[in-house]
């Protein structure tokens, strides 16, 4: 199956907390670095919609338009990126975070943000192999891993995609929401 991931709107961060409050035990620790309350969740989604344009958002939905695996992008003022994915528990091992990876890269070198961080866990395999696939370094301390991402400066293929990959995302979603539509409709 094809995962086509497109751009979450600010109007939209309801449909991330959702997510972030859908997510496991494990997959909480693995994402936060703790065992992060349901409280502590819902205080970061609410910094996270008073200040949309430092939070970008790329999400992969199921077919009713619930967000199942996200890619965040934090922007601080100083044109550095702290990337962050999450994938629900069930869809785990579909290859979505690669694709979010993939994306949020893109859109970085698009937007000229080529440099930033991520922070995972020391034994957090699964990001430690998509950060390596690619081609993002891991400096490891006390059980935390940073990773340093480097990114080469945009080029005119790096446009086109973008263009591209932003599109197709917009289709898919009008295409579920046109069959969320026509079977309440016919319901």
């Amino acid at each position: 199956m094809t995962h086509i991931v497109r751009r979450a709107l600010p109007t939209e961060y309801h449909k991330y907390r959702a997510h972030l409050h859908a997510l496991g035990e494990s997959s909480r620790i693995m994402r936060f670095g703790f065992a992060i309350t349901d409280e502590t969740l819902d205080k970061l989604c609410d910094g996270f919609a008073e200040s949309p344009e430092n939070h970008i958002l790329f999400c992969i939905e199921n077919s009713d338009l619930e967000f199942v695996a996200i890619g965040h992008i934090a922007i601080d003022g100083t044109d550095d990126m702290e990337l962050a994915f999450s994938v629900l528990d069930q869809y785990q091992g579909q290859g979505m975070g690669s694709i979010l990876m993939r994306r949020c890269i893109q859109w970085c070198r698009t937007h000229n943000i080529l440099k930033g961080y991520m922070v995972c866990l020391s034994h957090n395999a699964a990001i430690r192999r998509l950060c390596t696939k690619h081609g993002i370094q891991f400096h490891s301390s006390h059980g935390e891993t940073e990773a340093s991402i480097k990114l080469s400066s945009p080029n005119f293929g790096t446009y086109l995609k973008e263009v591209t990959d932003s599109n197709l995302g917009l289709l898919d979603y009008v295409n579920k929401r046109a069959n969320i539509l026509s079977w309440s409709f016919a319901n």
